[in-house]
């Protein structure tokens, strides 16, 4: 999947956008302040199992973050952003 060579990477699934990949990138993504190199993927998932086969870090009793779709709108606006 192309997603996986992404620096980020947030998934799509039940009406929710999940960060699942770039943690360290969390910050500036959400400030709108990410670099115009960084590689974003916007991957849609059809089932739970899926976003948690994405999660670069999963933790028991934890789950990714969920994202703002109005951050997910700006990000489709990037060059390097691809939605899968």
């Amino acid at each position: 999947m192309g997603a996986c060579l992404a620096d980020v990477v947030i998934a799509f699934f039940n009406d929710t956008w999940w960060y699942v990949k770039g943690e360290a990138h969390i910050d500036d993504v959400l400030a709108g302040s990410e670099s115009a190199e960084l590689a974003i993927s916007l991957v849609t998932c059809g089932k739970w199992g899926e976003v948690m086969e994405l999660w670069e870090t999963p933790a028991v009793g934890q789950m990714p973050w969920a994202i703002n779709p109005k951050i997910i709108a700006r990000l489709k606006t990037r060059a390097q952003t691809t939605v899968a």
